[in-house]
């Protein structure tokens, strides 16, 4: 008897083992399908909508990821006119309130990008849309394409698409003070598809729209167009370029910096604004471009007064000012070297000045090796008129010693400098690497090669005027170097960009994708095929 309770016992034991070995959770494949519209309120694509509310519902909970970046509605609806939800927290739906009359006959569009997350993974729901006409018939057509930038390497996301009808109400300030009747955007890629559109002609711009007005602010972004109005239907894909535009010069309020210095803050192209006294008083001034603000500085010399008056203009504008005097300190000259260290191969020695430099004497100076031998050099005021720039050969592993005497330079308050010496070295050859560049299939010169870190700033340049110009840069420090080749279509040795209203596209710029990879004693010879 005691034998069969114990069996029965083991029996019992065992059934409960396993089944808390069932209850045990051992997981499973991760979930990695995005949610799935099972079913909407109105029905997609419906006709002759008039309702109040929008429903649309997942197979499983969801929810909305930075929507207010992602949502485009097309035509543009006033806030005001819609609300959805849920803004946060999960539902099995999405749900859109039409709060008050939609035009008629028009279809639109509520395009959700990728905003539509599931609740635990947050896979997406990639470029979910909701569309239904006011009308009797939903539009169809659609326009898609590319857009990338103009100058830099990488290109910008999220960059809003719109579509303007080209009837008689269409004028090119639509894009400042009106509002387009479609819109898209690429998201976080560079291709766009604009969809559902009607049968006509438009013109189509790309906008960086950092304020979310729907309207062109060229004062901050970033601006694209297609040079001819499109036809719909077409089957192209249409390729953007995307520029910043140079605004019109402004001055602003002038304010005193020192007791000889004022400024003069600005925005747009600064080249060839004047700046006047207009009254009485007569005294040497001189301009010059601060180098880390957009302010032009109005250098003077000592005078006394109340109050002064100046007028600063260019060929198209022109602004009257008033500044009352204020008791400040006066500017003193200071200088500094360009490198306190190592000077590299490739570049040239410079003194900085805080004041406007006006004379130079070479005779108060002197370069030394490092077997103090006297080294020819020349030297000359920067057109900035802030630099001094030295020229002299420089070879590798050596050490130099420039020795500034007093009155080697004069700055514009005719105050001179201390004696004063500069130490820096070379390093060798073999610490640099070198590029060498086959530039293939231009078809006109000139061209400006630019040679640029990961960060898109320019290491160095170099203009071809011709096949037989070679394209090598010698002494780069190890490092990873882009290209970007720019042809100088109005020969001007510099990029420039374009205008909506003069209809003008920016210069056009070939960026090469791979980097080069330069290494120390290495030398690197690549060829490159113009596309």
């Amino acid at each position: 008897m005691k034998k069969i309770k114990l069996i029965f016992l083991v029996l019992i034991c065992t059934s409960l083992i396993n089944c808390a070995k069932r209850g045990i959770p051992e997981g499973g494949p991760k979930d990695e399908d995005p949610p799935i519209l099972v079913n909407a309120e109105p029905v997609e694509n419906s006709i002759n909508f008039d309702q109040k509310r929008i429903r649309l519902y997942f197979n499983e909970y969801i929810k909305l990821k930075d929507f207010r970046k992602q949502l485009v509605v097309s035509p543009p609806l006033d806030k005001s006119f819609y609300s959805i939800s849920p803004q946060s927290g999960a539902s099995k739906y999405i749900q859109i309130d039409i709060k008050e009359k939609l035009d008629k006959d028009n279809t639109y569009v509520f395009n959700f990008g990728q905003s539509v997350v599931d609740n635990n993974e947050e896979n997406k729901l990639p470029f979910f849309k909701y569309a239904f006409s006011t009308g009797e018939y939903v539009d169809s057509l659609h326009v898609s394409g590319n857009i990338t930038s103009s100058l830099e390497r990488k290109s910008d996301d999220f960059i809003s698409t719109f579509l303007y009808p080209v009837n008689k109400n269409y004028t090119d300030s639509i894009i400042f003070n009106g509002l387009p009747n479609y819109v898209g955007s690429t998201l976080d890629s560079t291709n766009f598809k604009m969809t559902n559109l009607k049968k006509g002609e438009y013109l189509l711009v790309a906008l960086k729209d950092e304020n979310s007005n729907y309207k062109f602010d060229p004062e901050f972004e970033k601006i694209g167009f297609i040079d001819d109005f499109i036809n719909l239907p077409t089957n192209e894909s249409l390729e953007i370029k995307l520029f910043k535009e140079e605004v019109s010069f402004k001055s602003f309020k002038p304010f005193l910096e020192s007791e000889n210095r004022i400024g003069f803050g600005f925005k747009g192209d600064y080249k060839g604004a004047e700046i006047k006294l207009i009254d009485d008083k007569k005294t040497e001034s001189i301009i010059t471009k601060n180098k880390s603000s957009d302010t032009l500085n109005y250098w003077f010399k000592t005078i006394k007064y109340d109050s002064l008056k100046f007028i600063v203009k260019t060929p198209k504008y022109k602004e009257r000012y008033t500044l009352k005097f204020k008791e400040m300190d006066k500017d003193s000259l200071v200088i500094s070297p360009s490198t306190k260290s190592v000077l590299e191969l490739n570049d040239k020695f410079k003194i900085l000045s805080n004041i406007p430099l006006t004379y130079v004497d070479k005779k108060y100076i002197n370069v030394l090796n490092k077997d103090s031998l006297l080294v020819p050099f020349k030297v000359e005021i920067d057109k900035n008129k802030f630099d001094l720039n030295f020229d002299f050969e420089l070879l590798p592993n050596d050490n130099y010693i420039i020795n500034l005497y007093p009155n080697a330079i004069v700055d514009f308050f005719d105050a001179t400098n201390d004696t004063v010496s500069y130490k820096f070295k070379t390093k060798s050859r073999t610490d640099y690497g070198t590029l060498k560049l086959g530039i293939t299939n231009v078809k006109e010169f000139p061209v400006i090669v630019h040679l640029t870190n990961n960060k898109d700033e320019i290491i160095r340049k170099k203009i071809l005027n011709s096949f037989d110009d070679s394209c090598v840069f010698e002494y780069l420090k190890p490092a990873d170097y882009f290209v970007k080749i720019i042809f100088d279509k109005n020969k001007n040795q510099s990029w420039d960009t374009g205008s909506f209203v003069n209809r003008i596209q920016p210069e056009k710029v070939f960026h090469y994708e791979e980097e080069f990879v330069i290494r120390a004693n290495w030398i690197l010879e690549e060829k490159i095929v113009i596309k």
